[in-house]
């Protein structure tokens, strides 16, 4: 459509989620945005590096989320029952506003690396000689995920975030890592001798977008006594310099005993994720860290901490809460949202904001990640539960953590869901 029209005389495709880049490459004279865009600071930055004059254009704007929101029911009863109530107590600015205040929190993410790896494939068909389905390779990507995805996720709201974090010696990926953490991260690598760095593979049929099979690299062991010293001196130092230190717990290996009793008594304010996968089902649960201010875990993790299969999830997360001496939890639900409780604002349900799935992969840690320093900032929880559900909503729109939760994407989202 826009190639049709007679005054533009050339026309580019970027597949980019930023005009950073392309305005350096291109230099333009002009940078013209829409009067309705939020254009980032670096956008604007690097436009004026390069001389370029930034107009607006002006117009009559209206707002097709305003209007697809009115007219049109894109949403559950219950969905929209609760953006009517949010609308009706807060402001999209608000909220914003709130969110850039924690831009100068200081805080440290402690866990496991693992690198998420995606291979496409196509069928062919049957093996000729074995009962097996035979898959022509297409591509491969890589993204970074575990801790490293938590961090770039925090990133978005915080200048000041440090990692300490575990690769293999091996095969340690580290220039791949460090190319894929945000520029404001400061990371503190150790490493595991005999050993590489945590791989997840996952096969997906390139049609369908479905998951064929994983195949994991992972050494669960705990880590060398030498190598536990070393990050327990580390850590003894670091800690008490952080406002938040947030845990994710992946249970390979790391984060062992005398480590855990380090940091849930060295920590000012602990936020705790503790997650069950299938190298570790069973084995890893929340119960094993004395205390924490914040934990965020899912229904099924909660239920493994708890023995409890099908007991009311209300009381086993009063039950959890309790166990850990915590000031606030949060229970994800999948598709069915999020629960959180607190002494002061007791229970409160947050229903799920999109029903369009790409991938569920990283949408826990993306909610967890955003809602750290909204809880610790002590944000009502109806706001962090409805922040923390746009992120996990923003998430599983993308393949595994391809993208990291960027602050203008989260913001123009909740711009339009308050419309």
């Amino acid at each position: 459509m826009l190639s049709a029209l007679s005054l533009i005389d050339y026309l580019s495709v970027v597949d980019s989620r930023s005009a950073t880049s392309v305005i350096q490459k291109l230099r333009p004279h002009v940078y013209v945005r829409g009067s309705d865009e939020k254009q980032s600071l670096q956008e604007e930055a690097a436009a004026r590096t390069i001389g370029a004059r930034i107009v607006t254009t002006e117009d009559i704007a209206f707002s097709s989320s305003q209007l697809i929101n009115a007219h049109f029911d894109i949403y559950p009863p219950k969905t929209k029952a609760f953006l009517e109530m949010v609308k009706r107590t807060h402001t999209a600015a608000d909220i914003i506003k709130e969110l850039q205040g924690l831009a100068r929190t200081k805080i440290l993410v402690i866990g496991d690396t693992i690198i998420d790896q995606y291979h496409y494939s196509r069928p062919l068909g049957k093996s000729y000689k074995e009962p097996i389905v035979v898959h022509g390779f297409l591509r491969a990507e890589s993204y970074a995920g575990g801790t490293l995805a938590t961090a770039n996720h925090i990133a978005a709201l915080s200048e000041t975030v440090s990692l300490v974090t575990i690769l293999g010696k091996r095969q340690s990926f580290e220039s791949f890592i460090r190319k894929k953490l945000r520029d404001t991260i400061t990371p503190k690598f150790f490493y595991r001798e005999g050993s590489g760095t945590i791989v997840k593979r996952r096969y997906i049929d390139e049609f369908t977008g479905y998951k064929l099979f994983q195949i994991s690299f992972v050494n669960d062991e705990p880590i060398a006594s030498g190598l536990e010293a070393h990050i327990y001196e580390y850590l003894a130092e670091l800690l008490p310099n952080f406002e938040i230190v947030v845990v994710n717990d992946f249970g390979h290996g790391f984060l062992t005993k005398k480590l855990i009793r380090l940091i849930t008594r060295k920590a000012k304010y602990l936020a705790l994720n503790v997650q069950a996968n299938s190298v570790n089902f069973g084995f890893n649960i929340v119960t094993k860290y004395p205390r924490a201010d914040y934990v965020c875990i899912d229904n099924q993790e909660i239920r493994l901490a708890t023995h409890d299969k099908y007991g009311d999830l209300d009381r086993l997360t009063k039950k959890i809460f309790k166990k850990l001496s915590a000031s606030d939890i949060i229970v994800t639900k999948g598709p069915y949202g999020s629960l959180s409780y607190s002494k002061k604002h007791g229970m409160i349900e947050i229903p799920a904001l999109t029903g369009r799935i790409v991938d569920r992969v990283g949408a826990g840690d993306a909610l967890f990640s955003i809602t750290v320093p909204c809880v610790w900032a002590q944000m009502d929880p109806t706001t962090v539960g409805f922040i923390g559900n746009v992120a996990a909503s923003l998430k599983i729109a993308t393949v595994g953590n391809k993208f990291p939760i960027d602050f203008a994407e989260l913001t123009n989202y909740i711009t339009r869901l308050l419309k």
